[in-house]
């Protein structure tokens, strides 16, 4: 039911006023007249029950009600507001194949939603940078890259920003970046205004920073791209020596470890690699990392001639090979001869590439995820003798998706390396941050790894927040808001967690010290032995570590996403239970 109420949003916001009958007919085919109306009004009801209010009005016709905020119709009005919020793909995650006219609908308007949402991003950028405010038109610009990874719009916004506040190599780095990619995932090179761009910035002296808005500061460039490899020595030493056995690699660790630098640095060094990644619509979708995958690789070998056999096992996944395509998911059967002509046109595709990097495998879909696994056992003897590419793949800790037990069984059967990336330590921090060439930053080591719990990526990012709002003076703020994308990544931790371990999260956040479980279940008012479950959820989440938090950011995450009212209860109640008296 949830599934259809956010389509009904979805289809209001995007189309505006439509028939009760139109919306009864998209949302259940199938179903008699009667019956889809009747749906509908139990859809509307629901939909008041969650809203608080009545969120769409009319009788024969049905709109959105005004009052009701909803992102994707304030941006298809041009609203200036939208841009405040984090881009993403309409009812993300979210299919209706049994409803076909539902879904023909939902992809053209997910296609509508990417040029608005690109539109509306691309104008706050020149209006940010028209202003002078270069610092929030590179944000704003990398969220569109962020949007769409191929943009060329994005890439040559980003060049230009970086080059005017003075960051040249950052912006030549962008165009390498932005070959590659185009390469990978289009099979084709930039355009020749991107490539006049290029041009232009690396025969130019790089300018001074110009109209920074005040308070804002410029990010050097050692900070915007800080050494990848700060206390990331043990683990390249490893895959030195899987290089050298010639076994494939899995990179594994939480989200800002560092992995997918770790990996692309190592890949590059190898000399010719490729670079293959899944994305986070892909897991509802079966086979779509490897059909998106496959279909760049083909691109990039035109020349390649592919058997009748394997040409036919392939158009499952890319219909337009030709003939009548073979159904997807392939039956049990025929899966075998199906992951087999994959793995004959994979190495022969891949001939000439000494490393193939696959980034961010926990998104992949789970045919994906399993036809992944036998092309490392398929082509193992052949990657020991240097005829197939060393694979590496890189993959968050932290994710349901995957959670460790495929890679692991790939491990323990000897077919794999396994490297954990950990938070950095003290030494590393610092390493770190001497990196960035800013002297007053390596004297906040000791706090900084204590905020962000030795995260590569909290550290960059709690550092920018530092030096654009100009707070860098040799000490550690003593309160500081979270940096947005480290709060995004802890958020996404944080939802995960069942309603009982989210509370006492929250108890820990409000004592704003080491708290025992006695203390906490007074707090919250529950007996001990319930929240020992709780305390083992937050440890296996890495959110906590001892009696307090992996780091202090998490602390400052609850405490800033808490309603005031819920902190002023618990304060009050630990504040009782400290009281003279109290046991």
């Amino acid at each position: 039911m949830e599934r259809k109420t956010a389509a009904l949003l979805a289809y209001l916001a995007m189309e505006g006023e439509t028939a009760r009958g139109t919306l009864a007919g998209l949302l259940w085919p199938d179903s008699r007249d009667t019956t889809a109306r009747n749906n509908l009004s139990q859809v509307l009801r629901r939909l008041k029950e969650l809203l608080g209010v009545s969120g769409v009005e009319g009788r024969d016709t049905l709109c959105l009600c005004e009052t009701v905020p909803v992102d994707a119709r304030e941006l298809a009005r041009g609203g200036s507001t939208w841009t405040a919020d984090a881009v993403g793909e309409l009812l993300a995650g979210l299919v209706y194949e049994d409803c076909e006219a539902l879904n023909d609908w939902l992809r053209g308007a997910r296609a509508r939603m990417l040029r608005m949402q690109q539109r509306a991003l691309e104008a706050r950028t020149l209006l940010e940078e028209g202003e002078g405010r270069l610092p929030a038109a590179l944000e704003t610009a990398q969220r569109m890259l962020q949007l769409e990874p191929t943009s060329e719009d994005a890439f040559r916004h980003l060049m230009r920003l970086h080059h005017r506040l003075g960051n040249r190599v950052a912006a030549l780095q962008l165009w390498r970046q932005c070959e590659e990619v185009l390469q990978v995932e289009l099979g084709m090179a930039p355009s020749a205004t991107t490539r006049q761009l290029a041009h232009e910035i690396e025969r130019s002296a790089t300018p001074p920073p110009l109209g920074i808005t005040p308070g804002r500061r410029a990010l050097p460039l050692s900070v915007v791209h800080p050494p990848v490899l700060a206390g990331r020595e043990r683990e390249w030493a490893r895959m030195e020596e899987a290089w050298e056995a010639r076994h494939p690699l899995f990179l594994v660790g939480p989200p800002g470890a560092g992995k997918s630098r770790l990996m692309v640095d190592f890949a590059r060094s190898r000399g010719r690699w490729l670079l293959l990644t899944a994305r986070p619509g892909d897991f509802d979708v079966p086979y779509a990392t490897h059909a998106r995958s496959i279909r760049a690789l083909l691109r990039q070998h035109p020349e390649l001639v592919l058997e009748d056999w394997v040409r036919r096992e392939l158009s499952r996944l890319l219909p337009e090979l030709g003939g009548e395509p073979l159904p997807l998911p392939p039956p049990p059967e025929e899966k075998a001869r199906f992951f087999a002509a994959i793995v004959h046109m994979l190495r022969r595709a891949l001939r000439e590439v000494a490393v193939l990097a696959f980034d961010d495998a926990h998104y992949s879909d789970p045919g994906s995820s399993e036809l992944g696994l036998y092309i490392v056992a398929q082509t193992l003897e052949d990657t020991a003798h240097g005829r197939f590419p060393l694979l590496i793949t890189s993959q968050r800790t932290d994710e349901t998706v995957w959670n460790g037990a495929r890679i692991r069984q790939a491990v323990d059967a000897g077919l794999a390396e396994l490297i954990q990336l950990e938070p950095l330590d003290s030494e590393g921090v610092r390493t770190l941050l001497r990196g960035m060439e800013v002297p007053a930053l390596e004297h906040m080591s000791e706090d900084l790894a204590r905020y962000t719990g030795g995260n590569p990526l909290f550290v960059v990012e709690t550092v920018r927040h530092l030096i654009e709002s100009g707070a860098p003076e040799g000490s550690f703020p003593s309160a500081l808001t979270p940096p947005a994308r480290a709060r995004a990544i802890i958020q996404k931790r944080l939802a995960r967690l069942t309603p009982e371990a989210l509370r006492l999260a929250q108890v820990l956040a409000v004592a704003r010290s080491d708290m025992g479980l006695e203390q906490a279940a007074a707090a919250l008012e529950t007996p001990t032995e319930r929240l020992m479950k709780a305390w083992r959820e937050l440890e296996e989440a890495a959110l906590v570590r001892g009696a307090w938090f992996s780091h202090d950011l998490v602390g400052e995450v609850l405490l800033a996403d808490s309603p005031p009212a819920l902190r002023e209860l618990l304060a009050g109640r630990m504040a009782r239970y400290r009281a003279p008296g109290k046991p």
